[in-house]
């Protein structure tokens, strides 16, 4: 199978054993895991107002999901930087709300950020070839299915290393 990413030619989707999207709230991590680099007391998100797509789909694993990668740089569709933490994800279209509101951050620049549940905490694991990573999601992946997680760089690399990234993704 051939597809492209953001243009670039790439051979195959990786299939993943497991992938589950979860909240890092009271949760216990045996694997590599990364946290989201900005706590909600620094953001002054507040998971009570913030609207809600993605609850119906945490802790529910998906046999047989896929991931891709996309590049770092800039703000995600959450207004955080993607590039931070490196090992990051961009999560489905399906899983952010349309009607979420962009409010004023307590960070230093007071920029807006998307006040919606997938942006607050959440993040995804992913089980693949006896590995287990957990990623926060900072991004939207818009043409991503349910179980298409669309991975950065960093993350992508950790799962699947010795890939070239930018060309056919072979060895």
């Amino acid at each position: 199978m051939k597809i492209s990413i953001f243009g670039m030619p790439f051979k195959g989707l990786f299939f993943a054993e497991k992938i589950r999207l979860i909240s890092t709230d009271n949760q216990s991590f045996e694997h590599s895991t990364i946290f989201p680099h900005e706590a909600n007391s620094k953001t002054c998100l507040s998971e009570s107002s913030a609207t809600d797509s993605i609850s119906a789909q945490l802790n529910t694993p998906i046999t047989g999901g896929q991931f891709t990668f996309y590049g770092i740089g800039g703000q995600g569709a959450c207004g955080l930087d993607i590039d931070t933490p490196t090992k990051s994800a961009a999560g489905s279209g399906t899983l952010f709300n349309s009607n979420a509101a962009w409010v004023e951050s307590c960070l230093p620049d007071a920029r807006y950020l998307l006040n919606d549940l997938v942006c607050i905490n959440r993040c995804v694991k992913i089980e693949y070839k006896g590995n287990t990573l957990t990623v926060p999601i900072n991004n939207k992946c818009s043409e991503c299915a349910k179980d298409h997680v669309d991975l950065s760089e960093e993350a992508f690399n950790w799962l699947e290393p010795g890939r070239r990234i930018g060309g056919s993704g072979e060895k």
